[in-house]
């Protein structure tokens, strides 16, 4: 019996050994254990377990003595968006399944909206960056620098530029009304939401220069760029336009892409986080387009734009023509978490080849040239486009 008991005994301390360790291992690894509904969590410091504890403090009581019924996900979802929303950053933001779906959606270039691309300031107010080439927004007249402030006639002013983004998209074919506000002028539109298939690309040939209009950086815009820019120097021209007016940016890595097209072994644009570590992008001799270039910019050519547009006037391979641009040069960075959901936050800022970080002040135009009153409010022709017709201007041409 005494040699039985002993055997159950040591059993028993080798099985709380092995639950140990494997606990042990657990909150080591992943900074959390769960036993039943008790989660212990391995944190940073007392501060964030105090906050920790509070967060849960907090939500008890309002689930106990809020007079309406709330759910425990729509609880800690607000939570933690009111997390990023204390950053003060309008580029950082947290999203929940269905938002973080819509918001992968703008990426691949294809959505159902209106087709406009929005900002938002410190105080959350949200303003139009540039409409889209196209679309219900563009055909409305919606301009740069409206700002949003009723959707539906419900008043989004201050809720910030998700969340607005979330109210105005929806299933194509249904109608959406849009107040903005212009100076002093309050206007409303009534849209028709549509499947966007945003064709990002656009080409063709004035007198014997080319042109290529890039609307916004998309997941097959590099790859539509260099088949375009093929189709124009086998038609023997002599000079190249870049348009990015009115391009509110995309993917950083597309527009390193068309640089490495454009230009030969030089820096593209590199960044630095806040621990002062540097990442290079960098275009290799493979390729070099050897003609003469100029960039269009205006206050709507943002983010992944002004990197090309950077790295086209540092390298001294183009000259920038129009007014000056959006000015973002920061950095975020997207992940999805395994619940669907998902955030970006701003990790980095980026900085052009001679160095220049242009957050909040934009790049400055080698030859300014505002838009024509009539541009601003009218279609109009390539003769009517004062800036394009400089453009060809510097570059020789007799059109």
């Amino acid at each position: 019996m005494e040699n039985k008991s002993k055997k159950i005994k040591a059993i028993i301390v080798v099985v709380v050994l092995i639950m140990t360790n494997i606990i042990t291992f657990t909150v080591a690894t992943t900074g959390s254990f769960l036993l039943g509904n008790k989660l212990i969590v391995n944190v940073d410091s007392s501060e964030t377990a105090a906050g920790v504890r509070k967060l849960l403090a907090l939500k008890g009581q309002i689930s106990s003595e809020y007079y309406k019924n709330v759910d425990n996900t729509t609880l800690f979802d607000g939570a933690i968006k009111g997390m990023f929303d204390s950053l003060g950053d309008p580029y950082s933001a947290y999203f929940t399944s269905e938002e973080f779906s819509k918001y992968m959606e703008m990426a691949t270039g294809v959505y159902e909206g209106i087709g406009v691309v929005v900002t938002e300031d410190a105080q959350g107010y949200t303003y139009v960056v540039a409409s889209q080439k196209g679309t219900p927004a563009d055909a409305a007249g919606i301009k740069t620098g409206d700002k949003i402030i009723k959707v539906d006639g419900e008043d989004v002013s201050t809720i910030g530029s998700d969340l607005v983004v979330s109210k105005v998209k929806g299933p194509a074919n249904t109608p959406v009304k849009i107040t903005i506000a212009r100076g002093d002028e309050i206007i409303e539109m009534d849209l028709v939401r549509q499947t966007i298939e945003t064709n990002t690309v656009d080409s063709r040939v004035i007198g014997d220069k080319g042109y290529i209009q890039i609307s916004e950086f998309a997941d097959k815009t590099a790859t539509d760029f260099k088949t375009q820019l093929n189709a124009l120097l086998e038609q023997n021209i002599t000079g190249l336009v870049i348009d990015l007016r009115s391009n509110p940016g995309g993917g950083v890595n597309q527009a390193v892409e068309i640089a490495d097209r454009l230009l030969g072994d030089t820096m593209v644009v590199y960044t630095v986080d806040r621990e002062g570590h540097k990442t290079e992008y960098k275009s290799d001799a493979t390729e070099q387009l050897n003609l003469p270039m100029v960039v269009l910019v205006d206050g709507g050519s943002a983010s992944s734009a002004e990197i090309l547009a950077g790295a086209l006037k540092d390298t001294g391979a183009a000259q920038l023509v129009g007014t000056k641009t959006f000015g973002k040069g920061i950095v975020q960075e997207v992940i999805g978490l395994t619940d669907g959901g998902g955030f970006k936050v701003t990790n980095s800022e980026y900085f052009t080849p001679n160095g220049i970080n242009i957050q909040g002040t934009g790049l400055e135009p080698n030859v300014v040239i505002e838009a024509t009153d009539y541009m601003k409010n009218n279609a109009f022709t390539d003769e009517e486009d004062v800036q394009l017709q400089k453009a060809l201007e510097i570059l020789g041409t007799t059109n």
